[in-house]
């Protein structure tokens, strides 16, 4: 087989999810974080141009699923859409000093 026609197999980029950003959802009339584990659900359907990622919160409780937009940046629950926020934490600076 000539080398010229053979493809290394492709490898999905690993996309590490960013420590400096954190997802806020306004509800009840506050901005409060997701649970950790949805903040890298976040950041990773972001990282691979996601359009929408179902999760499970606390902030949700009783609910199997909420379908989040991170996109767009808004959640929606039971026919209600809900704002989003990713904040660039203070602490992103420190790797560039």
């Amino acid at each position: 087989m000539d080398s010229h026609y053979y493809q290394q197999p492709y490898r999905y980029p690993s996309h590490r999810p960013s420590l400096y950003y954190t997802w806020l959802v306004f509800k009840d009339e506050r901005w409060q974080p997701f649970d950790l584990i949805n903040q890298t659900k976040l950041e990773q359907t972001l990282s691979v141009d996601g359009t929408f990622v179902d999760i499970s919160d606390s902030l949700f409780p009783g609910v199997k699923r909420v379908r989040v937009f991170p996109r767009s940046n808004y959640l929606s629950y039971l026919g209600v859409k809900y704002r989003l926020s990713r904040v660039l934490q203070p602490d992103a600076w420190a790797d560039f000093s």
